[in-house]
């Protein structure tokens, strides 16, 4: 039985590549994302591009155009071509996509970092550092640490949020401008390889990466909405999901609802009713919080045609209760990076553990250690082609050279395409744990562990021995209410997997959460840190 799909994928015996659909283009490969926004806002000046959950503002396209054209002459006024960077931290606000607009009239790349590292402003500052932006955007309230952090080159800045005195607000730069109306966006100054946006990795296996990415590549979103829908997300602007979001706004005409609340699943959910939103867009947690909420209902989340689960897997049980609310809209399952965008899309909830076909431009190959392409059925390193040139890591030709490997990209990721051409994530190269010289994957274990009803979430980590061999621990976060012991899983677990180097044989460790980054992933590298260190408590 053939399994469900948004895309078809096909898959050539000759060269063993799997390749989506091929791209129509629609638009120069030449062309700049900020002259394609420009067409659709001058064209549709009065549709809803956001809805604000903070205070019910609502911003079309006509007011997009205007924001964005003074927030381009300012750019220019101030000497930034495309060879300099706008920095952008900041929470969810009205402007923000006015900014990113004005920087890609400009064609000045803007680099966006996740607010939320403002608890860690090493990391904000060896980000920066790269690109070392000529004006900074923050939020007031982050003002004094921007500045301390960016101390080295000492950039302007403008506050996104709340006056600082001495400062320049954005709404200062919003000001009547005697060009306005004769404003027309730049062209691009080399071709469609300049680059557009610099974002940030994950950082969940490592300190996170400044990706660059082109104007090609940005022009490449998928038209999976129009001007009827209605986007909600927490993907902020700094990963690409957050980013494809706004650029599917700006090209094909969804509405966007934004907040600045942290992500809570019933606040998420009482969103949905009120705003009517068609498209959601979640981290494997926040869609576990959402399907699993009491107030999850037929009802309750009737508008949504459909869900998109990105960044993580989700176990299948939780991706069915999903479709059971939601019987009329499409489950989807994403895998995908910022390095690349989407790489697969799972649809069919009886495709345990596959990501699924591929989009359109996509191609994929599966190669052995040795570099040689395998066939169906046969896992491996996956290595993908976006089809467009990938533009690396900023400042960073080290981690480029080793993802990029004769033109295709490297993640790091292992996995294998069935008879039917659905490609199955095993798990991450880098994750893969080895105990008494044998190698086994850490997603397999969590999948059978988030089988039992007691379970909500669980991160399985390689726990280092005498022998320096990765014994497998599971840090386990049990659903509310629930009880279970730790030697209840790990029986479970060895009724499951026979072998012994598959099982806990660094035991079990409860927990109330797990590390992640600012997008849900799970950091594995500090989760094995958690885990020895309750171990430590408890040997004391």
């Amino acid at each position: 039985m053939t399994a469900k799909a948004l895309f078809p994928t096909f898959y050539d015996e000759k060269t063993k590549v799997w390749s989506g659909l091929p791209v129509r283009k629609l638009y120069d490969a030449n062309c700049s994302v900020g002259e394609r926004i420009y067409n659709s806002v001058k064209s549709y000046p009065t549709n809803v591009v956001q809805i604000s959950n903070m205070d019910e503002r609502v911003v079309t396209f006509g007011e997009v155009h205007i924001w964005a054209a003074r927030l381009a002459l300012y750019l220019k006024s101030e000497g930034l071509t495309h060879k300099d960077v706008v920095g952008i931290i900041g929470n969810a606000s009205t402007f923000t996509s006015s900014l990113v607009v004005g920087c890609l009239f400009n064609t000045t790349p803007f680099h966006a970092v996740a607010y939320t590292y403002m608890k860690e402003p090493q990391v904000i500052q060896d980000l920066y550092e790269t690109t070392k932006p000529k004006i900074m955007f923050c939020d007031g309230k982050d003002y004094e640490i921007m500045k301390e952090v960016t101390k080295a080159w000492n950039p302007k800045y403008v506050t996104l949020t709340g006056r600082v005195e001495g400062v320049p607000y954005i709404e200062d730069l919003l000001k009547p401008h005697p060009m306005e109306r004769f404003y027309q966006p730049l062209p691009l100054a080399t071709d469609g390889n300049q680059i557009a946006a610099i974002l940030c990795s994950s950082g969940t296996s490592g300190k996170p990466k400044s990706v660059a990415i082109s104007h090609r590549q940005l022009n490449k979103v998928e038209a999976i909405g129009n001007c009827t829908d209605v986007v909600l997300t927490s993907a902020t602007l700094d990963w690409m999901t957050g980013l494809m979001l706004m650029m599917l706004c700006f090209f094909y005409g969804p509405s966007q609802v934004i907040f600045n609340e942290p992500f809570n699943g019933d606040s998420f959910i009482r969103m949905i009713e009120k705003y009517k939103v068609t498209l959601i867009v979640m981290a494997p947690w926040q869609g576990f919080e959402v399907y699993t909420s009491p107030l999850a209902t037929e009802q309750s989340l009737s508008s949504v045609r459909m869900s998109i689960v990105v960044g993580g897997w989700l176990s299948m049980k939780i991706l069915q209760r999903g479709q059971e609310l939601m019987k009329n809209a499409h489950i989807v399952f994403a895998y995908g990076a910022t390095e690349t965008g989407t790489i697969a899309l799972n649809i069919d909830q009886s495709l345990s553990s596959s990501v699924g076909k591929l989009p359109p431009g996509v191609r994929i190959k599966i190669i052995d250690e040795e570099g040689n392409s395998l066939g169906p059925n046969q896992v491996g390193q996956i290595l993908i082609d976006i089809g467009v040139a990938w533009q690396g890591y900023v400042a960073n030709p080290e981690d480029t050279a080793s993802t990029f490997r004769d033109g295709w990209i490297d993640l790091g990721d292992l996995g294998y395409f069935d008879d039917d051409n659905n490609l199955f994530l095993v798990d991450r190269k880098k994750d893969v744990l080895k105990y008494k010289s044998k190698d086994f994957w850490p997603n397999e274990i969590e999948q059978i562990i988030s089988e039992l009803p007691e379970v909500e979430n669980v991160c399985i980590v390689g726990v280092r021995n005498t022998n320096y061999t990765d014994a497998a621990g599971a840090l386990v976060i049990k659903k509310p209410g629930a009880e279970i012991s730790k030697e209840k899983i790990i029986e479970h677990v060895a009724k499951r997997v026979v072998v012994e180097y598959k099982q806990l044989n660094a035991g079990v460790q409860f927990v109330d959460s797990l590390p992640m980054n600012n997008n849900g992933k799970v950091v594995r590298n500090l989760a094995r840190k958690l885990f020895e260190s309750l171990m430590d408590v408890q040997e004391a």
